[in-house]
Parts: structure tokens; sequence; C-alpha cells
């Protein structure tokens, strides 16, 4: 682990601080668990891939674990999956557990995986939707689909933070637009 690079940038740390004006510490205290279950499924799929950690960079759009080493696109998959899979696994024990801040870390651990599951570069589910199309279309194609995918997706959780009265949900589908229409943020 030596030499291991890590970089937190500012906007994680804006986002730390938008989760505690929004529900204060057990807001926080719970997405940072979720956060920290989901990549440690990430970082046990590097290991079982037999790849090497370089670094980690913790964004507003979540940490980036860089690895390197020769793997398979289905060994890149199972790395990418196992992220999700992890808070899905995360929010179960959580949920069994019936101690309310574990409930509550549960609850959000769910939304974290299956939001993450959609989609939308550079999150996993738009990672594997972009694996999976590259099998059986050139990836420029597969770029066009995932672009309107990503935006079908942000206009989706806009208009549903819109009806819910949610500024968060609402923000969340205009930050995935961002993320689906400018490369340069992911």
């Amino acid at each position: 682990m030596a030499g291991l690079g890590l970089t937190v940038s500012p906007g994680f740390l804006l986002l730390g601080a938008a989760l505690y004006y929004m529900g204060g510490w057990p807001a926080l205290a719970a997405f940072l668990a979720a956060a920290l279950a989901h990549e440690l499924g990430h970082l046990t799929g590097i290991f079982l891939a037999g790849a090497t950690i370089r670094g980690v960079h913790i964004t507003a759009c979540g940490p980036v674990i860089e690895y390197s080493g020769a793997l398979t696109g289905r060994q890149e998959a199972g790395i990418i999956a196992a992220g999700p899979m992890a808070g899905l696994l995360f929010a179960v024990c959580c949920f069994i557990t019936d101690i309310p801040f574990l409930c509550y870390a549960g609850a959000i651990a769910l939304l974290a995986a299956l939001f993450n599951l959609l989609p939308v570069l550079p999150m996993d589910g738009g990672r594997l939707a972009q694996y999976g199309l590259e099998l059986v279309m050139p990836a420029s194609w597969a770029a066009v689909v995932l672009r309107i995918a990503g935006n079908l997706c942000a206009a989706g959780v806009l208009a549903t933070g819109v009806y819910i009265h949610s500024i968060a949900a609402a923000a969340a589908g205009i930050w995935m637009a961002a993320l689906a229409n400018v490369p340069e943020l992911r």
C-alpha cells in the first residue's frame, strides 16, 4: 500500500456539507457507511481479479479507484458490479438488525445502489451498460445509446423530484444530465 495516491476533491466536501445540511449527522453517517460498503465491494472485486490498486480519488461523483492489471472484460464488469452488490448486501444486513439507525443506513444504501445502477456514465450502471453494448455494437453507437439513456434517466429523476417536491431528487436529476452530456465532469 506504500505510495498509494489518495486525493479528496472540494466537490466531495461540498457533497458532505449538503448531506449534513439536509439531514444532519445521521444522514451524513448513513451515507458514508453505505458508500464504504459499496467501495469495499469494488476493492474486493479488484483483489479477487488480481489487480493492483494505484490510487483512490474521492470526488463529488464518489470515490474513483485506480487499478492496474491484465484484466478481461468480464473481470472489469465483475469489479464494477461488485460495488452495487455489496451495497445491496449491506442494506439487507442493516434491515435484519432492526436497529433504527442501521435501518436508515440500509435504506440509504439500497437507494444508492439502485441509483448507481442507472445507465448513466460514469456510474456503475453506465459502465456495465457500456460493456454490454460494446459487445454487440460499435463503441461510437454505444456512446450515443448511453447518452440517450443518461438523458432519459436524468429527466425521470428530475421529474420525480419535482413531482414529490424533493429538492435533493431534482438536483440529482440535474447532476445526472450534466454527467450524461459533459464528459469532462466524469
